[in-house]
């Protein structure tokens, strides 16, 4: 296979597709030069799309999110240059689906919201023990502690005996755009309302600093039915794969 860099690809990906945007979460959020609200149109024209991004922990690892009508495009490319080998997510050879939303309304800028705040860093050991899906003892460094984004951050939510109910971690992807990365709730606090609620203060938290609320990946139904429920806009089903370079 062809060595290449993550600087190569991106170019190639740009001559052969009409929508191609460079995205780095490595305290770089002014790669991504076009709002994530107009990726609504890039889906409504049936243009190609792809969104290239890397996570900190691995930049040699590219993730390439594209839509359906890109999918065999793409791996034509792939195959065209030779670019080294492909991690599909999921089993299928068209990637994981997911489907990403975004918020950008001005409505209720003056809602207020009872036993929810930003985390701190004497918030700790937060997680509950039982569950391997409760990750907030992982990322609680990078999100609050070191802020290895420019702008990133957890948001708790407490019951009214300020018990610990969940929380929604958020970073910046690019400017005046801040990204759910994950949001979790604990199991006897389930079925209560208190997702929406977090959700519904990040897209209000972001009204009044002037940001784009954006979900890029609601991976299942009940994903999708929280953003929905929030009043956030489908901009994107995609499909997401791997690319090591």
């Amino acid at each position: 296979m062809t060595e290449i860099t993550r600087e190569q690809l991106i170019n190639i990906l740009k001559d052969n597709l009409d929508y191609v945007l460079e995205l780095s979460i490595l305290k770089e959020p002014e790669l991504c030069s076009k709002p994530v609200h107009k990726f609504g149109r890039a889906f409504a024209d049936g243009k190609d799309f792809c969104l290239i991004y890397s996570e900190a922990d691995d930049p040699e690892v590219i993730f390439a999110s594209y839509n359906s009508g890109s999918s065999r495009k793409l791996e034509k490319i792939l195959l065209e240059h030779k670019i080294s080998r492909i991690i599909n997510h999921g089993g299928n050879d068209g990637g994981e689906s997911c489907e990403s939303y975004y918020y950008n309304s001005r409505d209720n800028i003056g809602c207020t919201f009872k036993n929810i705040r930003l985390l701190t860093p004497d918030d700790k050991n937060l997680a509950e023990p039982e569950s391997s899906h409760d990750y907030i003892n992982i990322i609680f460094e990078d999100f609050i502690i070191d802020k290895i984004w420019h702008d990133c951050g957890i948001i708790g939510i407490f019951d009214d005996l300020n018990n610990f109910a969940g929380y929604l971690a958020y970073y910046q992807i690019a400017e005046n755009i801040r990204d759910v990365s994950y949001i979790y709730i604990k199991s006897r606090f389930r079925s209560l309302g208190y997702a929406k609620k977090l959700l519904n203060y990040f897209k209000h938290k972001n009204i009044s600093e002037n940001n784009v609320s954006y979900y890029s990946c609601a991976a299942d139904k009940a994903s999708a039915n929280l953003a929905e429920s929030c009043g956030f806009i489908s901009c994107a089903k995609r499909y997401e794969r791997e690319i090591k370079i």
